[in-house]
């Protein structure tokens, strides 16, 4: 009975903590405008590609990236960012979701970011967490998949903090 409680409650938790795309939705429709600082910027091939390096920070939304190497790939007509490449020391906020490793590239057309990491690629939330070398967001289907030897760990709700949180206020 308890082994079966047990399975079960994992089940639960492990759809719950990947369902909703551990870092990112697809709930906005509209693009928000990207900034990124750096200690150094230069463009190559008129503009198709822009290379930030030293302490960059990006912000799309709500979404923070860091890096050491930050590449943007744009459209030929310059009017859209096909591709973008944070290199070394990557990490990834968005609220209270996390997850960093050594390379993310985000593919705009697909609505997709592949994290890579040497060992690993960590996620978590609160104080659960997910590793593999590789995670793949996809943010349009709201799904996340990590690949290459995957370790997860999941923390049980406190039963009287979850009680105390919906019990109604006078």
């Amino acid at each position: 009975m308890i082994k079966t409680y047990i399975r079960t409650l994992t089940l639960v938790l492990c759809f719950l903590l990947l369902s909703p795309s551990l870092l990112f939705s697809a709930e906005k429709k509209n693009k928000d405008p990207i900034e990124i600082t750096s200690d150094r910027m230069r463009s190559e091939d008129g503009g198709l590609k822009i290379i930030f390096s030293g302490n960059v920070v990006g912000y799309w939304g709500e979404l923070k990236i860091t890096s050491d190497i930050l590449e943007v790939y744009n459209t030929k007509d310059k009017k859209e960012t096909e591709e973008i490449v944070a290199i070394g020391n990557v990490f990834i906020t968005r609220g209270q979701k996390r997850a960093k490793g050594d390379k993310a590239v985000y593919l705009d057309k697909l609505q997709k970011i592949i994290l890579t990491g040497t060992p690993k690629a960590t996620a978590w939330e609160e104080g659960n967490m997910i590793e593999g070398r590789e995670m793949i967001f996809l943010l349009d289907k709201d799904r996340f998949v990590a690949n290459n030897r995957v370790r997860m760990k999941i923390y049980p709700k406190n039963k009287e903090k979850e009680d105390n949180e919906n019990r109604p206020t006078n």
